[in-house]
């Protein structure tokens, strides 16, 4: 039977609870086992009061929330980019397999340079801004995605491929009926460990360039020793950053329920 729409999330959501349970205890067992002073290593009370309790804490919030408006705004944007862009090039290399061959060893080269190197780099040639930065979500987004998805279009029960074209169908229609609907789940696996690839790049793309966003409060907040606002910060992108794994795995669920390979077919 299958599982309801309200079950699916409650059972991610629950799931989501306890991880995040289990992260605040690891947080707090650090800082205590290792001795470290409230002054710099801040529990969650004292972040939680940081953001709501205390006199000025709407203005806290504020600074925070502002600011992670515009990391959602650059991570989002390269990680749609990017997960368009890794889906289109897969297909491209799965059906010619010569342009592959020609095209990934160099996409291989670009990403083994180390991300603090190439930021650099790419905001050299396209700018500090918006655009830089979200090549940067873009690059770190790409390759691991690319990967994946191939592997899951190439992944394809022969028979299923065999029986397509049995009927008359050519290549393009094995794409397109066999491949990728079992491709989903390889898809959407790839968009849920790029959620949090995203906002990582989106964060140093604006430590180093910009200086926009949470990326860039946090290198200030560093400066001035105002450590309340970093592990303030840090806090609120993690949740952020749960939370859309979360919607992810949800989509995801439903998407290859309806429209993936049956069990047993990929």
């Amino acid at each position: 039977m299958k599982e309801s729409l309200l079950g699916i999330i409650l059972s991610r959501v629950g799931y989501m609870a306890l991880a995040s349970l289990l992260a605040i205890g690891v947080w707090i067992v650090l800082l205590e086992g290792l001795d470290v002073i409230p002054l710099i290593g801040k529990r969650p009370w004292h972040v939680w009061e940081w953001l709501v309790t205390v006199d000025d804490a709407a203005e806290n919030r504020e600074v925070v929330f502002r600011n992670l408006a515009t990391t959602i705004r650059d991570a989002g944007i390269g990680y749609l980019v990017g997960i368009t862009a890794s889906f289109v090039v897969g297909v491209i290399f799965v059906l010619n397999r010569t342009l592959e061959q020609m095209v990934l060893p160099s996409v291989m080269l670009v990403r083994s340079i180390p991300l603090l190197v190439l930021t650099p780099l790419i905001t050299l040639v396209f700018g500090v801004n918006l655009v830089g930065v979200s090549v940067v979500v873009t690059s770190i987004v790409f390759f691991p995605a690319l990967i994946n998805i191939m592997f899951g279009l190439r992944n394809v029960n022969p028979q299923l491929s065999d029986l397509v074209r049995a009927h008359g169908g050519g290549t393009f229609t094995v794409l397109v009926k066999v491949a990728i609907p079992s491709a989903l789940p390889n898809l959407f696996a790839s968009m849920r460990l790029s959620v949090p690839l995203a906002v990582t790049g989106a964060m140093i793309g604006e430590w180093l360039a910009t200086g926009e966003g949470l990326g860039g409060s946090i290198a200030r907040a560093a400066g001035t020793f105002d450590f309340n606002q970093m592990w303030a910060s840090a806090v609120v992108i993690a949740t952020f950053t749960m939370t859309m794994y979360l919607v992810v795995s949800i989509v995801e669920t439903l998407v290859v329920r309806r429209f993936g390979a049956p069990v047993g077919e990929h």
